[in-house]
């Protein structure tokens, strides 16, 4: 397998806001190994990354929510010829939907990623861990039929 480069990480670093913001779920889980570990802007532990794509298709993925991402420079260090790790800065905005059918608004103007990139069998590169942390969070805004 040939070995990772900053370009291939900067690309999927790309392709997976792309995903994400595109809300296709079937898509959305396969950037993830199945054992990844996820830690969100909100979270107070690590997830497993199975119960994290099931709770960002149920609450981001809707047809009432949005996402929005503009992203940064991706700084991009290869730690070994099939790891490697992207650091970067975007501005985030969006609109989940709760269980109880309520719409928030949140934007996050200074929101930071770290994600480890590695390998699978078929030389794929998948997210191993993310780390999302938000220097500036407004208080989620509720959201009124009519601001549909």
């Amino acid at each position: 397998m040939d070995d990772i480069s900053p370009e291939q990480v900067r690309n999927e670093v790309r392709k997976f806001w792309k995903v994400y913001c595109s809300k296709r779920e079937d898509e959305f889980a396969k950037l993830y190994f199945p054992e990844a570990t996820i830690l969100e802007i909100d979270a107070r532990r690590v997830e497993p990354a199975l119960l994290m794509v099931a709770r960002r298709a149920r609450e981001l993925f809707s047809p009432l929510s949005s996402l929005n991402a503009e992203l940064g420079r991706i700084d991009v260090q290869i730690l070994e010829p099939g790891i490697a790790v992207a650091s970067y800065g975007l501005h985030f905005h969006l609109v989940r939907v709760s269980a109880s059918g309520k719409r928030f608004e949140s934007d996050m103007p200074v929101t930071r990623v770290t994600q480890v990139f590695q390998r699978d069998q078929s030389g794929a590169l998948r997210i191993l861990h993310e780390h999302m942390s938000a220097g500036r969070v407004s208080p989620p805004k509720e959201l009124s039929d009519s601001d549909q």
